[in-house]
């Protein structure tokens, strides 16, 4: 595991583990960044699922800290690749709570379907990728809303509901170094590429609700961004901010179109590569779970109106 300083007090831990055997990110191994913070209450943000959660420890410790004493576990959304070592965590760490937004808290507290979701969009061997699920006690969590503040190593941070990627999703807003932790409520970024990935998700994705969420990310100026996945973003997160709104709206509008004019999913997705890549075979991974995730929401939504 990788670390690197990127604030005073602030680590960025970088690894990767196991396949992304639904390809919503990459078709190969997952990525992570989790971050700790050090001194007076300390906290791990987004720490990951249970297979990389004693490498994450094993790498505080080599920077000198004691694990014994860290006090929180923040994930920015439920799902199993962030969330998924909270139980695991607040179980070995004697002092630690883990935090979750008020949708996601009953998800943690019994992972039946959590669990049950999981093996939907990754298989039946989701957990030789992550690793257990375990349930996290009421006496050792702590459930916030929008706004919640806490004092992270001595600083503020504030807790930003940025709902879309999933229903409980929050960002961390690190008033000091006006720093937004955005989880997967920003999208996906790769450093190799020009445009991000749209904050879609299986089987939930509220395109609406996640477009609102990047306009409230744009509302706090936020210099850095600190995304899942790849990690640190230095430069122009203005720019970032304003291509995942546009990527998310556009593609929005090129399934809608490909959904009016009755093509297949796989019909969309080569539309889908052509937007992203000019060339469809230049994609570096499927892009058929996108095109299911705005097709079920599309869907939802139709069904809504006509029930109303």
């Amino acid at each position: 595991m990788d670390a690197e300083q990127i604030f005073p007090g602030v680590w960025e831990l970088r690894t990767s583990y196991g396949v992304d055997t639904a390809e919503l990110f990459t078709d190969g191994p997952m990525p992570h960044a989790a971050w700790f913070i050090a001194g007076d209450q300390s906290a791990i943000l987004d720490p990951g699922p249970t297979s990389i959660a004693e490498e994450l420890l094993d790498a505080i410790r080599k920077l000198g800290y004691e694990t014994d004493l860290i006090d929180l576990v923040i994930p920015s959304h439920i799902h199993i690749d962030h969330a998924g070592a909270s139980g695991w965590l607040v179980k070995e760490l004697p002092h630690a709570r883990a935090v979750f937004h008020t949708r996601g808290a009953p998800f943690m507290r019994d992972v039946a379907r959590l669990t049950a979701g999981t093996a939907d969009v990754f298989g039946e061997e989701w957990e030789e990728i992550f690793g257990p699920l375990l349930p996290v006690p009421d006496e050792k969590m702590t459930i916030v809303e929008d706004g919640s503040a806490f004092k992270l190593g001595g600083n503020d941070y504030r807790i930003v509901f940025m709902p879309g990627h999933s229903l409980d999703h929050i960002g961390i807003f690190d008033e000091g170094n006006k720093a937004l932790y955005c989880g997967h409520g920003l999208g996906n970024y790769k450093p190799h590429r020009y445009m991000p990935d749209p904050p879609m998700t299986l089987p939930y994705f509220d395109v609406d609700a996640s477009i609102e969420s990047i306009r409230k990310a744009r509302n706090l100026e936020p210099e850095y961004l600190l995304p899942v996945h790849s990690g640190f973003l230095a430069s122009n997160p203005s720019f970032a901010i304003d291509a995942v709104e546009r990527v998310t709206i556009e593609l929005g509008e090129i399934i809608k179109k490909g959904m009016l004019e009755g093509l297949s999913d796989s019909d969309i997705e080569n539309s889908v590569c052509r937007y992203m890549f000019a060339d469809p075979s230049k994609s570096d991974r499927s892009y058929l779970p996108l095109v299911i995730s705005y097709r079920t929401y599309y869907e939802r939504q139709t069904a809504k109106a006509k029930k109303s």
